[in-house]
């Protein structure tokens, strides 16, 4: 499961951007940018536990 969570990470931060530009609500911007930066940071977190493709 955790393999999987990087992905997951990384496809929230296109969601995220994506409804941030329909909404409409005065602090988009801080919630949008601040969520974004928590995502790719988990992102980048859990990418330690994506398979070696040199390990055999």
């Amino acid at each position: 499961m955790k393999q999987k969570l990087s992905l997951i990470f990384l496809l929230l931060i296109a969601v995220v951007q994506l409804v941030g530009q329909a909404a409409d609500f005065p602090q988009e911007g801080i919630v949008v940018w601040s969520l974004t930066i928590i995502f790719l940071g988990l992102g980048a977190y859990f990418s330690k536990y994506l398979p070696d493709k040199k390990k055999k």
